[in-house]
């Protein structure tokens, strides 16, 4: 049996794709793994390189499509990336997104990891945009109670004989209301 060769063009639009895709053809012609430190760097950039195209598409879905349930969810994932201690994310939201904004999501996750940048330095209006989203799409921040807090909120729930969720969700809008109303630059 005689080889044949074969010829594969193949187009690329950055050289991060250039070079993955020419460490991946190198893995399968040799059939060994790269393992030096160069395609470790080039995974990293290749990361890098989507998240900015990812953090582009998030950006561009939030502000074209304002009012849509994918804009919400898109925010509520933007506000847990920059703190997700405060700002809690159900991963299941993903699946109320279209691909290619659920895989936007996948790939500046993915970036984060790295730990490298917080996202409001890479969002094109900064820090303020971000908070203006959290505001404008009603972001709750996560309660969280200390064991004397919980205790005090449940003697209140006896004494008033109200629901938790009822205090919770009047206790909450009264912190939002009152942070609302703060003039900006003052403390926290």
């Amino acid at each position: 049996m005689t080889a044949k060769k074969i010829s594969v063009t193949l187009q690329v639009t950055s050289e991060v794709e250039a070079r993955e895709l020419r460490d991946a053809w190198e893995e399968i012609v040799t059939g060994k793994k790269l393992v030096r430190m160069e395609a470790f760097e080039h995974a990293t950039e290749a990361i890098m390189e989507r998240a900015r195209g990812a953090l582009e598409v998030i950006e561009r879905a939030i502000r074209e499509h304002p009012t849509t349930g994918q804009a919400g969810r898109l925010v509520r994932f933007l506000a847990a990336i920059y703190n997700g201690y405060d700002f809690s994310f159900d991963l299941t939201d993903l699946r109320a997104l279209d691909t290619e904004l659920a895989n936007a999501c996948l790939d500046y996750l993915n970036y984060d990891r790295l730990a490298t940048r917080e996202v409001h330095h890479h969002l094109s209006g900064g820090d303020q945009e971000l908070q203006r989203w959290i505001l404008d799409y009603r972001v709750e921040p996560r309660l969280s109670l200390d064991e004397s807090q919980a205790k005090a909120f449940a003697k209140l729930m006896e004494q008033t004989h109200r629901e938790p969720n009822e205090l919770l969700r009047e206790a909450v809008n009264l912190l939002l209301d009152k942070y609302r109303r703060k003039p900006s630059g003052a403390a926290p």
